[in-house]
């Protein structure tokens, strides 16, 4: 990653006294741990700084050190001298309270999705990182802000779970360097992924019993779809972080390119995760419906009924994948 590209960003650091540091809607490891580490290595400076999620943080993720700086409203921060939004591909995906918050000062976007809109006044945007927790790391580097072993925690966290614990293809080179950079600064893998991946409450596995009741495979064995209701998550009182990574099973059927996950979010509004293996760049039919994200992995919201919502992403992912489009079999 190019240093260089850091320049008014750490200006922006050296000047100003307070700051924000937020994320997007819908938070997950990336996000949380990227901002957390940020904003515990700026407060560890002497600044003031305001951690900030419009949305709540998924209760797998309280173990987090920083995690009790984070507020849910911009109501009384009042003006800041920067804004820096980490993970986050466009504006509106920071939450409509925070767009509509008129103090944040220069706005410093630092991301590694290949749709950013670059939103910023500063825009940092790295797609080869696999993480934004790796370019917060390589910011912290090069200004020289000394990374605690919380910051590393989170830093790590970032990384960790935005490669799939290293399963994915974004798992390059520098991002186990860094990781291994992380340890070295006193983030314990063994503490992070027990907490991570093996922390869940029993009414999550109710609910991706449920899901994976719902399996079907469609255009001759290359997608799979999954799909939770708002009925399945009442009937579990979950919310909706708790169906965080059921799209990886869509994905991990044997034959399968694409996995699709619809999630019920209101009345005739569905959120829609999808995952490839690398034959399809999902991004791109993400973007078809205004949603964006990686090549093998975005996301989108859309309106309408079930079936009807369900035509559209199967027609799009058909358009990319090619061939015959039938269903093989409903489990």
């Amino acid at each position: 990653m190019d240093k260089g590209r850091f320049g008014r960003a750490i200006e922006e650091i050296k000047k100003g006294k307070r700051f924000i540091v937020i994320s997007h809607v819908n938070p997950e490891g990336d996000a949380i741990g990227s901002l957390l580490g940020l904003a515990l290595a700026l407060k560890g400076m002497g600044k003031e700084v305001i951690a900030y999620l419009e949305d709540s943080v998924p209760d797998v993720y309280n173990f987090l050190p920083g995690r009790e700086m984070i507020v849910h409203t911009p109501e009384g921060i009042g003006k800041v001298d920067a804004t820096f939004a980490v993970d986050c591909g466009q504006m509106e995906r920071l939450g409509g309270r925070f767009v509509s918050f008129n103090g944040k000062g220069t706005v410093v976007n630092m991301d590694h999705h290949i749709t950013n809109s670059y939103f910023g006044d500063i825009n940092i945007v790295a797609p080869e990182a696999s993480a934004a927790g790796e370019i917060v790391f390589d910011l912290l580097t090069e200004a020289g802000i000394k990374i605690t072993p919380d910051v590393a925690t989170n830093l790590y966290v970032a990384i960790h779970t935005d490669t799939g614990s290293f399963r994915y293809s974004s798992s390059s080179p520098e991002a186990f360097k860094k990781a291994g950079e992380l340890v070295r600064f006193g983030a314990d893998p063994w503490v992070i992924a027990s907490r991570v991946y093996e922390n869940y409450p029993l009414k999550r596995f109710k609910l991706l019993s449920m899901a994976l009741s719902t399996l079907e495979v469609l255009n001759g064995g290359k997608v799979s779809t999954l799909k939770v209701t708002l009925d399945m998550l009442n009937s579990v009182g979950g919310g909706k972080d708790m169906v965080d990574g059921f799209v990886n099973f869509a994905r991990a059927v044997e034959g399968v390119e694409v996995g699709v996950l619809f999630r019920e979010c209101g009345e005739d509004e569905y959120k829609v995760s999808l995952r490839s293996k690398g034959s399809v760049d999902v991004s791109k039919v993400a973007g078809q419906f205004g949603g964006g994200g990686h090549p093998n992995a975005a996301g989108f919201n859309i309106k309408g009924g079930f079936e009807e919502v369900k035509k559209q992403v199967i027609d799009a992912l058909h358009a990319s994948l090619g061939g015959a489009q039938k269903i093989c079999q409903k489990t």
